[in-house]
């Protein structure tokens, strides 16, 4: 397996086609949603979908590469979770368990 190789990220327990063959751990990424603006209430609700995207996508990424680290090929069961902070911050949250996997050859 190649470093660049793409770790499978899945919210199922199991990847089709694919059996676990070591569990490695739990991977955890974060990001921080800024939602305080200053704009009327159509351009903030865009803005804020806009910006939550990015924070899922941020914390997303964080996930994999910790994953990468563990030398993983795949990530079952990710979720996602948020935490208030502040009236100004949330805390994204994207985690699942890192494993590797191989191809069924059944």
């Amino acid at each position: 397996m190649s470093q660049q190789q793409e770790i499978f990220a899945t919210t199922a327990d199991e990847i089709p086609g694919y059996m676990v063959i070591q569990i490695l751990g739990i991977v955890v990424g974060t990001s921080l949603l800024y939602k305080k603006f200053d704009l009327n209430k159509e351009e903030e609700v865009k803005k804020f979908l806009e910006l939550s995207e990015k924070a899922r996508i941020v914390a997303m990424n964080e996930m994999i590469k910790k994953a990468k680290e563990f030398n993983s090929n795949a990530i079952i069961s990710v979720r996602f979770d948020s935490h208030r902070i502040n009236d100004e911050y949330d805390e994204i949250i994207a985690y699942g368990t890192a494993v590797k996997v191989i191809k069924n050859i059944h």
